[in-house]
């Protein structure tokens, strides 16, 4: 965390602020390290939370926005990735762009499952079509709020291109103010776990079966089939409501 303090007396008094004063800082009278260390991590503006991983690389400059987006710490530390948990903020980014959220209960082996069964498909998504990983924040200005041609190539198809934008890839967690939410804006029951694809864009949808087994293999196919554009879409309304 980074503050601007002008004297020794008010450094203190920042630190002691922070984790009743058990949060490690660099010594006022060690200057040097102190001045450079916002420059190091890229700091542009202050107060500033940046947070890193153990080896100093930087998961994010933008831990003030992060956590007032997600206050409770969903997507903890807000790195890059290919799967996030769905915040009231992030149903924002779906009105831009098409999802595919995979709805469960609120039990951290249920968390994992999603996690391990998503993460495949939307790997092979974002490294098939040249993309990095979006960022946590559904303000951030990237390119991937543009639209482009995609070759994306399927079990069923050869590589064709195909223009959309950038498919985001959420756990909706049962109870959660942004899960029923979106639930209950598009008419889907409370059945979990439930795979579905939520293209705002283009006012479509499409579920995976009921009864279906959820695993690696069946996402990939449900994924494949929604973006090559032959799954069993049903008509959606716009979505024009901000959360």
């Amino acid at each position: 965390m980074f503050w601007k303090n002008e004297s020794e007396q008010s450094y203190a008094r920042t630190v002691a602020s922070l984790s009743s004063g058990n949060a490690l800082a660099i010594p006022w009278s060690a200057s040097e390290a102190r001045l450079a260390l916002p420059a190091a991590l890229g700091v542009a503006g202050i107060p500033a939370l940046v947070i890193t991983d153990g080896t100093g690389k930087v998961l994010t400059s933008n831990g003030r926005q992060n956590l007032s987006a997600d206050p409770v710490g969903l997507n903890f530390p807000w790195a890059p990735r290919p799967v996030s948990v769905l915040t009231e903020q992030a149903l924002l980014k779906m009105a831009r762009h098409p999802a595919v959220v995979l709805f469960i209960d609120d039990e951290d082996s249920e968390i994992e499952f999603s996690e391990s069964v998503l993460t495949p498909s939307a790997e092979s998504y974002y490294e098939e079509c040249s993309i990095q990983y979006p960022g946590f924040c559904p303000y951030q200005n990237s390119s991937d709020d543009e639209t482009m041609d995609f070759d994306y190539s399927t079990k069923h198809s050869t590589k064709k291109k195909k223009s959309f934008k950038h498919v985001m890839f959420y756990i909706g967690i049962d109870g959660t103010d942004s899960a029923d939410m979106i639930r209950e804006h598009i008419g889907l029951d409370d059945a979990v776990p439930l795979l579905t694809a939520i293209d705002f864009p283009k006012q479509r949808m499409v579920t995976m079966k009921y009864g279906d087994e959820i695993t690696t293999d069946s996402v990939q196919n449900f994924v494949d089939a929604f973006l090559s554009g032959n799954a069993d879409f049903k008509p959606l309304k716009p979505y024009t409501e901000k959360c």
